[in-house]
């Protein structure tokens, strides 16, 4: 399976949702990307994201771990603490999984294939 491509991305996580995107390319089983979504922490702020990513694909799936990160509060860069995110290839067009960063701060998200 190739996953290779753009991807539109939705995340619940413990205090919000992210909604964004995502440009894989694969080579192999080697996988890298990046991930833009904005962040919204319910009734509190909102955090724009852009992560890049690096994996590789076993057994149907992919841990994808940051390489880099950057985000922007209010106009102003700030500290985030980079994600992990295990990646499950459910089908071609359908990505799903799981999301952590160090403070154990989890969400499950889904990928679909855009066209």
């Amino acid at each position: 399976m190739n996953i290779s491509g753009k991807w539109t991305y939705e995340e619940d996580f413990e205090f919000g949702k992210s909604i964004g995107e995502v440009e894989l390319m694969q080579t192999g089983n080697v996988v890298f990307g990046e991930f833009s979504f904005t962040e919204e922490v319910e009734n509190e702020y909102t955090i724009e994201v852009t992560e890049k990513v690096k994996g590789v694909i076993s057994d149907g799936k992919v841990r994808l771990e940051s390489v880099e990160v950057k985000a922007m509060q209010d106009h102003k860069a700030i500290n985030y603490l980079p994600n992990t995110f295990d990646v499950y290839l459910a089908s071609e067009n359908k990505l799903v999984g799981s999301t952590y960063d160090s403070e154990d701060v989890c969400g499950v998200f889904v990928m679909e294939r855009k066209v």
